[in-house]
């Protein structure tokens, strides 16, 4: 990974707006920690570990997954991970080895069928856009899994899957962590294993995985004596994140430190948040630093809690602020001094630039 052409610090390098958006309490349900943030048009998704959460875009509470009266048959310790069909009419969660499959009312979800994976036992499901075909992706575990990722219909039917042609490495010999990267960008869905350089996609048509880009993290000096030496894994870098907007390519990753990049991809140029900050300085807003931890349909996010939001506005350096947009930053003190501190986390979502 080649240096970038130049630091970033404020958040209008990059964007062009950011809002505050407050998620209204819900019955029985305090939200802690967010695992993962999806949307759907004016809807948006929250995986709590132990249940998932519809919010309107303004921050109003529309339903959850468990706890309205449905679905307590098939309610889970863990939630994987999760997806929501393009035309938000499905919900599936990763359980274990299990798929459940939920119809989206509108209201609520209804409970359909529940898909077993047999001995499959992956972290990570999509559905490829625009289709109920579902991306299957799991960690290394034992180094001679035959496949990574594996292509099903919505019937649990296995429709391709891609070979595992890095095979010898033993994660738990070695004592690397794995991780599987997924994202969607401009209908396609993509994939990137924690010990390839490729990134792949799949063709909604064929079912085929077509290489898309290749990160250049010098893991293809990898031989024979150094793959399974976790001194040599451990210099490498850890690529943990990666987003796609229509102007950007972001990719986060650990390299004795932790680096986080925007690749103009119109401009041909590299742009990294300053590793001596936390995040992007909102300079729009005079909220607090933002950092890229979710992104879907275009747009990018993160959360604070409301103890956090509280403290940072009482600071004299948000009252002293000099932003872009004065009635914005007026709106987040409002905003704060109306919550308590109880109350669920509030959204940070940028709009980024096009």
């Amino acid at each position: 990974m080649s240096r970038p052409d130049s630091v970033i610090t404020q958040v209008s390098a990059i964007a062009f707006d950011i809002e505050y958006i407050p998620l209204q309490p819900s019955a029985n349900t305090l939200i802690k920690a967010i695992d993962k943030i999806e949307t759907r048009g004016n809807k948006i998704y929250i995986n709590l570990i132990d249940n998932i959460l519809c919010f309107d875009n303004q921050g109003h509470f529309l339903y959850k997954l468990y706890g309205n009266g449905k679905n307590e048959n098939e309610n889970v310790v863990a939630i994987y991970d999760f997806d929501i069909e393009t035309s938000d009419t499905s919900l599936i969660v990763l359980y274990g080895n299990k798929i459940l499959h939920f119809r989206n009312a509108g209201s609520g979800f209804d409970y359909i069928k529940t898909i077993k994976l047999g001995r499959l036992s992956p972290s990570k499901l999509n559905f490829v856009p625009g289709t109920n075909k579902i991306l299957l992706s799991s960690i290394r575990r034992e180094g001679y899994e035959p496949s990574l990722n594996v292509l099903i219909n919505i019937n649990g039917d296995t429709l391709s899957f891609k070979r595992n042609y890095f095979k010898r490495f033993n994660p738990v010999k070695s004592g690397i962590r794995n991780n599987i990267i997924h994202y969607q960008y401009d209908n396609k869905l993509y994939f990137r294993e924690r010990f390839s350089d490729t990134i792949f996609s799949l063709d909604n048509e064929s079912n085929s995985f077509t290489p898309e880009l290749i990160l250049d993290s010098h893991l293809s000096s990898t031989n024979s004596q150094n793959i399974n030496d976790p001194g040599y894994f451990k210099l490498l870098p850890n690529v943990v994140k990666i987003f796609e907007v229509p102007r950007y390519l972001y990719y986060d990753y650990f390299c004795v430190q932790h680096h986080k990049v925007f690749y103009d991809k119109y401009e041909d140029r590299k742009y990294e948040i300053d590793p001596g900050n936390e995040g992007l300085k909102d300079d729009i807003g005079g909220g607090p630093d933002f950092d890229p931890i979710f992104c879907s349909e275009g747009n990018m996010y993160s959360w604070i809690s409301v103890r956090e939001l509280k403290k940072y506005v009482e600071n004299d350096n948000f009252r002293s602020a000099q932003v872009q947009n004065i009635q914005k930053k007026k709106y987040l003190q409002s905003l704060a001094d109306s919550l308590k501190e109880t109350d669920n986390p509030v959204l940070m979502l940028v709009r980024l630039k096009k």
